[in-house]
């Protein structure tokens, strides 16, 4: 078991750095788990034993009302910790968890954490700039929900995706964007008809990136 705990951490440059410094008790009591899409789910409001590193794949950190309204506060990628928070100071979830993709993580006793942050000060130092971190995005997040419309919200992300050349698709707007799924689809319409980009079978090519930017500039 130690060996997959070994094979994983090694598997991610991200994660390799976290645990460069861990202390040997601590990495004895990992577990590897994988989980399908839709498989690891973690509710706000509810406690956990266990905190977690995500190895590979996705996640979206999200709140839901009572009445089913959704509202995504971030998506985490390969490093990224859950439930550090609610770990050390043992309450319960402030936000639920949800894997989008297939994922790898590790898993660690809540207790065996809070030991190895008290071990480990490398590690303390990290875990203090990925919680600063993780605040500075979500405080751009609310200003982007409470300040932009959705179409500024959508432009802006397909303008800061285009830097990335990663594929941009329709569901990750759906992850991005504070707005209903049928707003989405309004949207990448009105963009489509000015020629700025191109949506096949759910992923989205820009075409013309500068149109992208006077639709910001100009509004609907």
């Amino acid at each position: 078991m130690i060996n997959d705990v070994y094979a994983a951490i090694k598997s991610n440059d991200k994660v390799s750095k976290l645990f460069r410094t861990c202390p040997l008790e601590i990495l004895d009591g990992i577990e590897v788990k994988n989980f399908d899409i839709g498989e690891f789910n973690l509710f706000q409001g509810n406690k956990y034993d266990d905190t977690y590193v995500l190895v590979s794949g996705k996640v979206k950190v999200y709140l839901i009302s009572g009445g089913g309204k959704e509202v995504v506060l971030d998506v985490y990628d390969a490093g990224m910790l859950i439930g550090e928070q609610e770990a050390i100071i043992k309450t319960a979830y402030s936000a639920s968890i949800l894997n989008i993709t297939r994922v790898v993580m590790l898993k660690i006793n809540n207790r065996n954490f809070r030991k190895w942050i008290d071990l480990d000060h490398v590690f303390a130092s990290n875990f203090i700039y990925n919680l600063s971190e993780q605040l500075y995005h979500l405080t751009k997040r609310t200003e982007r929900y409470s300040l932009h419309s959705a179409l500024e919200q959508t432009v802006t992300y397909l303008i800061n995706e285009l830097q990335t050349g990663d594929q941009i698709t329709r569901k990750q707007l759906e992850y991005e964007v504070d707005t209903s799924y049928r707003n989405i689809n309004r949207i990448l319409q009105i963009l489509g008809q000015t020629d700025a980009i191109k949506v096949d079978r759910g992923n989205i090519t820009i075409l013309d990136h500068a149109k992208l930017y006077d639709v910001l500039r100009n509004g609907e």
